[in-house]
């Protein structure tokens, strides 16, 4: 639709009022000295002023219809929109043949919503130039904001008979028969627009993506068939009726689009759209054989469209939910060095460095991220994250407090954020910080593991431990209930029963934490050494100290225990 400004000259009006008359009277000149008088307030936004100034033109001159229609605009400026309009169709009566005085009172009706009143106006405008299609369209579009569909389309028909078959018009009809229900009309307006033009195939699509809409499937086929006879190779169409003959076989579908990813002529959108589904349910289940389908259709993406990010980053994403994550990072590097501007690659990548305990890395990376940017909660998160376990404690309170700030109602955000500022401000030695803290979190959700876990242990380690180990004893026995059979939740009570001096139920919860995975776990091969060396057998705490120091244990004393044999707290 062509798109026009109003462009009403009326600065040229002072000057011109009176120019057909041979003589001017001393009266007249009075008049075109206040009309521009009232243009220069205009000019210098001094609306009020302004209106003064045309209304006391038309005072002495009640048919000047150039000072109605600035009076009409000073009233606007002032928000006084009765008057304004009431000053327009004043201009508009006093001299209607002027079609810009017409126009600006449209303008003025769709702002004070009185459409009926518009449509009124472009059905004059299109009377005295019927051959300005503009005004046909602005016509029917205010038509259908009053309410008035079935008008509207009278005038669409109009203009179709002046212009013939045009897609906006037909597109416009269409819209309008779906909105009143009449799916057969709606179906033949497309149907002439093909017609016209048969050998536009995206005329075609709009047709069948009309009929898949509304349900109707065979005449959708018949559709896509009459496409690939135009065109054999017409992806949308292929993989459309691909679609359909294999129905449920959600592989076979997939093998079915190799050819179309092999022609780098299809956009890649269309290829990513029909595949994106099944990347999604991948996320969902893990499904072996629809993550080994997925991945070789993925790679024939980037082979085939080796320098589009989107490829590069959809492939990250099926090696990422198949466990590779180590050629899902690279995939996911290789994304951000065609196009870095994506916040999800970024935020993948980060987690990734998280899940692997990378956290130099994740240090390093979430400051590039937060470079580029720097409102995303997420990526102070782990910039804090990164901090936290790199010791560096007071950067990671400082990236943690903005994250809170920036989180707004994410509440699963907040809740990591709390867990770890938990954490920073213990080792700070802020313990009543850090207690608010992870509080705070257990308001969000008293039943999550990780700040039950945190908590009671910071609880138990706090320097006046004993006055804090009845509340982490209600914690650490409130975790393993809500998540049993978990080493490290067995640990966490193990460690608050170790802090009571009470080494044989201690003993008894790192056995059991050792029946379900904690033989390699470094936090329990050493508290279960600390345990057996306060029960008094010095040579099988070593023992444990040691498998401790050789699967990773790094805490202050561990090698010192290993070396020397005793204790160090």
């Amino acid at each position: 639709m062509i798109k026009y400004s109003l462009f009403p000259l009326f600065l040229l009006a002072g000057t011109m009022l009176f120019a057909q008359k041979e003589t001017v009277t001393e009266a007249e000149i009075k008049i075109q000295e206040t009309f521009l008088d009232g243009n220069r307030e205009k000019l210098l936004g001094n609306w009020d002023k302004a209106a003064e100034k045309f209304k006391e033109v038309l005072t002495k001159d009640n048919r000047n219809d150039a000072a109605a229609y600035e009076l009409a605009r000073a009233y606007e400026a002032l928000k006084d929109m009765d008057k304004a309009v009431a000053s327009a169709k004043n201009a508009t009566s006093l001299n209607p043949g002027n079609k810009w005085y017409k126009i600006y009172l449209a303008e003025l009706y769709l702002k004070t919503n009185k459409d009926k009143d518009a449509a009124t106006v472009y059905e004059s405008l299109v009377k005295s130039e019927p051959g300005n299609e503009e005004y046909y369209f602005k016509w029917a579009y205010f038509l259908v904001r009053s309410g008035q569909p079935e008008s509207a389309i009278k005038v669409y028909d109009d203009l179709e008979k002046m212009m013939g078959v045009n897609e906006e018009v037909i597109r416009h009809k269409h819209t309008l028969y779906v909105g009143m229900g009449n799916y057969k009309k709606a179906s033949k307006e497309l149907e002439k627009l093909i017609g016209a033009f048969p050998e536009k195939p995206a005329y075609h699509h709009l047709l069948a993506t009309f009929y898949e809409q509304i349900g109707e499937k065979a005449k959708a086929k018949e559709t896509y068939e009459k496409i690939l006879s135009i065109n054999p190779e017409d992806a949308r169409a292929k993989i459309a009726l691909s679609e359909k003959e294999k129905g449920r076989d959600d592989i076979g579908f997939l093998n079915s689009l190799k050819s179309v990813f092999e022609n780098p002529d299809v956009n890649i959108d269309i290829k990513i759209s029909e595949i994106l589904p099944f990347v999604n349910s991948l996320a969902d289940t893990g499904d072996r054989q629809l993550g080994n389908t997925l991945l070789g259709l993925t790679s024939i993406l980037e082979r085939v469209h080796p320098n589009n990010a989107k490829a590069t980053s959809v492939l990250g994403d099926v090696l990422y939910y198949t466990g590779q994550q180590s050629k899902a990072l690279e995939k996911y590097k290789k994304t951000l060095e065609l196009d870095d501007t994506v916040w999800l690659v970024w935020e993948q990548i980060l987690y990734i460095h998280a899940e692997n305990k990378s956290w130099p890395e994740l240090v390093a990376i979430s400051e590039k991220a937060l470079d580029i940017f720097p409102n995303q909660a997420v990526a102070q998160y782990f910039n804090g994250l990164g901090y936290n376990n790199t010791d560096e404690y007071r950067d990671a309170v400082n990236s943690l407090q903005q994250a809170l700030l920036m989180s707004g109602r994410n509440a699963r955000l907040r809740y990591d954020v709390l867990n770890e500022l938990g954490k920073a401000y213990f080792h700070l030695k802020q313990y009543a910080k850090s207690s608010e803290a992870f509080e705070e979190a257990l308001q969000l959700n008293p039943n999550e593991p990780g700040v039950l876990k945190n908590y009671s242990y910071y609880l138990a380690a706090h320097p006046s431990g004993e006055n804090n180990l009845a509340k982490a004893r209600e914690l650490a026995e409130r975790l393993n209930s809500l998540a049993p059979n978990v080493a490290a939740n067995e640990n966490a009570l193990a460690f608050v029963f170790y802090k009571m001096k009470d080494y044989k139920t201690a003993k008894s919860w790192l056995d059991k934490a050792l029946q379900h995975g904690g033989e390699n776990n470094p936090a329990v091969l050493e508290l279960y050494g600390d345990v057996i060396f306060q029960l008094g057998n010095t040579t099988e705490a070593v023992q444990y100290w040691q498998k401790a120091l050789e699967m990773g244990g790094k805490s202050a004393f561990l090698e010192k225990k290993v070396r020397e044999g005793k204790l160090f707290e």
